[in-house]
C-alpha cells in the first residue's frame, strides 16, 4: 500500500493525468517458480557450507544435514515426476559439484532430436524440468 501511494504521487506530479493503479497477484506458476528457485539455491548454499566446514574446519555435518535433505527430496517427489526429479538430483549432487562442468546438458525429449541446453542456474533447471510435465 505504501508503494502504491508513492507510485501514485510520482505519476500524478509528473504526468498530471487521471489513472488507476491495480496490483496484480502472482500466478501459481510464478509462485511455484520462485519457491523452487529459492529452494534449489538454498540447497546449493547448504552443500557449499557443509563442504567448507568439512575441509576447512574439520567438522562433518553431513550426517546431520542428510535428514533435512531427505525431507526436501521427499517433498520434491510429491511435486515432480521421475524425469524431473532425476534432473534435479543430477544438478544438485553431480553437476554443480564438478568444477570443470560447462553448465550445459544434452536433453532428449520424445520425438525431438537431442539438443544442448543451459543448466547452470536454478532458473535454468526450472525451465528444463518444466519441459517434462
Amino acid at each position: 500500500m505504501k508503494n502504491k501511494r508513492a507510485i501514485r504521487k510520482t505519476l500524478k506530479n509528473s504526468l498530471n493525468l487521471r489513472f488507476n493503479i491495480k496490483a496484480l497477484s502472482p500466478t501459481q506458476e510464478q509462485i511455484d517458480r520462485s519457491l523452487f528457485i529459492d529452494s534449489i539455491e538454498t540447497m546449493v548454499e547448504i552443500q557449499d557450507r557443509t563442504e567448507f566446514m568439512l575441509t576447512e574446519l574439520g567438522i562433518d555435518a553431513i550426517a546431520y544435514e542428510d535428514k533435512y535433505f531427505r525431507v526436501i527430496e521427499n517433498l520434491f517427489r510429491l511435486c515432480f515426476n521421475k524425469e524431473q526429479l532425476s534432473l534435479i538430483q543430477l544438478y544438485l549432487y553431480e553437476l554443480i559439484q564438478d568444477k570443470e562442468w560447462n553448465g550445459q546438458i544434452e536433453l532428449e525429449l520424445k520425438g525431438q532430436p537431442v539438443k544442448v541446453v543451459d543448466f547452470k542456474s536454478a532458473k535454468q533447471v526450472w525451465e528444463v524440468i518444466n519441459l517434462f510435465k
